[in-house]
């Protein structure tokens, strides 16, 4: 055999050989990228759990404290009462951050309170609307909307007819979508709507003082400002918002609660439950 020709044979095995080699390098490797994202995605759907756990355990604090609050305390709502003490900054858990806050839904003007057509409550949503901005065409249109298709869940089907993206942006932090039977909670609602809705200085400072001063009114406080009327001092619609990060995971739950007290007890249950993550 001619040396040349071995040479070119040796050459050929050597270049199989490397070939061979670089394959099972590559098959090697994209095993241990597989593993490694295998190893990726079960360590984030645990923290997810995690995240998970801890925002039902939040959502279990909010439950326990309104019903004892309706048992201890079934006469008024405020957030000078223990239920509103539940809400956590932000703080350390393993592996992360958790944070609770609870709002009363009933500090925000009804708009389901529309659906009968009366008189008041069309009234007052003028006033809140006036007070968001909104042109007086577009609130007629908006209690029109409410008393032909309500009670509403909430504001999609005034995007489908048309009312403008930015009125529902100021409109937003005004109104609640409950039963139209929910008052305003006088106790709870912002001093800035409540404003809207009293529009009389001389007679809402000393209303807000003395809520400031004692953490909460009383029909008595109301009836002296000439007042009746305007809302209860009860609530039974709450949000609870959690927010949850463990590890690479962020979780943001939001339940809406609703409690029902009678004589048998108090109860409250879980309405709906929205969950997102980052």
């Amino acid at each position: 055999m001619r040396p040349e020709r071995r040479l070119d044979r040796e050459g050929m095995i050597l270049l199989n050989v490397l070939v061979i080699v670089a394959i099972a390098a590559a098959t090697v490797a994209v095993m241990i990228a597989s593993e490694d994202i295998q190893v990726q995605r079960s360590i984030r759907l645990h923290d997810a759990a995690q995240a998970q756990a801890y925002a039902r355990a939040g959502e279990l604090s909010a439950v326990t404290a309104l019903r004892r609050d309706g048992l201890t305390a079934p006469e008024s709502d405020a957030y000078a009462e223990s239920w509103g003490a539940i809400g956590q900054q932000a703080i350390a858990i393993p592996g992360g951050k958790f944070a609770l806050s609870i709002a009363d839904e009933q500090a925000r003007f009804n708009l389901n309170a529309l659906v009968t057509g009366d008189a008041v409550a069309v009234a007052r949503f003028g006033r809140v609307g006036r007070g968001a901005g909104l042109a007086p065409g577009t609130i007629v249109q908006i209690a029109t909307i409410v008393e032909a298709v309500g009670p509403l869940r909430d504001e999609g089907v005034f995007r489908t007819a048309g009312i403008p993206a930015g009125d529902l942006d100021r409109l937003r932090p005004l109104v609640a979508y409950l039963t139209p039977d929910a008052k305003l909670n006088l106790n709870t609602v912002d001093g800035g709507l409540l404003g809207v809705l009293v529009d009389d200085p001389r007679l809402l400072r000393p209303l807000l003082e003395r809520r400031a001063r004692n953490g909460l009114l009383t029909e008595a406080d109301v009836a002296a400002a000439g007042l009746t009327g305007l809302g209860g001092f009860t609530s039974n619609h709450f949000l609870v918002t959690t927010v949850v990060r463990v590890g690479d995971v962020t979780q943001t739950t939001r339940s809406r609660l609703t409690r029902t007290i009678d004589p048998t007890g108090s109860r409250v249950t879980v309405a709906a439950r929205r969950r997102t993550a980052d």
